[in-house]
């Protein structure tokens, strides 16, 4: 009788606890706040992410509750100039954080256009084209059921625990007065920033 009265109180403690959670999607699709930065700041950051079965390019199906490391999710476009601007920064967090990261990129671009990207990008980040399936429109994105209401690129920041610590939005690009030299280092120094609070 101790060892059944045990095992109930086991679990409705796990259902209250799980109750008690808000997942992104929810928190995205319900979210009231008006300005872009109320929407991550009350609504994205704090929410958790529900499992999703991206397809990549090769065909590969990444399930985000199989990854047992914190994730760094991108979303993408070709045609965001600050999207490019990015891949270097991008590149040298790969090769210094792939062993306690994981990368992966979505897009709201389809793969014949994801290819040329895909060139300049670290092979390790796992890249993720929108499909015939994936509901594409200006100003929304939905990938495998993932939506994402942001601009590009934005970089999500997922905990071990499946919970949304931060986001990063836009990035430098080389201008007549500042060159690629100069935006590799503002755009490594914010991307060293931003992944701090879980390398710590």
């Amino acid at each position: 009788m101790k060892n059944l009265f045990f095992v109930l109180m086991c679990f409705l403690t796990t259902v209250s606890f799980a109750q008690n959670k808000t997942y992104y999607n929810f928190a995205v699709n319900n979210c009231v706040e008006e300005s872009t930065e109320g929407l991550i700041d009350k609504c994205i950051k704090g929410s958790f992410l529900l499992n999703y079965n991206f397809t990549t390019m090769d065909s590969k199906t990444v399930s985000t509750d199989k990854i047992n490391k914190p994730i760094v999710l991108i979303a993408n476009a070709t045609w965001s100039a600050p999207s490019w601007g990015d891949v270097p920064a991008l590149n040298a967090m790969v090769e210094k954080y792939n062993n306690q990261l994981e990368f992966i990129m979505i897009f709201w671009d389809k793969e014949a256009k994801v290819k040329r990207m895909a060139e300049k990008l670290d092979k390790r980040v796992k890249l993720v084209p929108a499909r015939d399936i994936d509901k594409v429109e200006k100003g929304y994105l939905d990938i495998s059921g993932f939506v994402h209401r942001l601009d590009y690129p934005t970089v999500y920041l997922i905990n071990k625990e499946k919970q949304f610590v931060n986001v990063k939005r836009g990035a430098a690009t080389p201008t007549k007065e500042v060159g690629w030299d100069k935006v590799n280092e503002i755009n490594t120094k914010n991307f060293e920033d931003f992944l701090a609070p879980i390398l710590k």
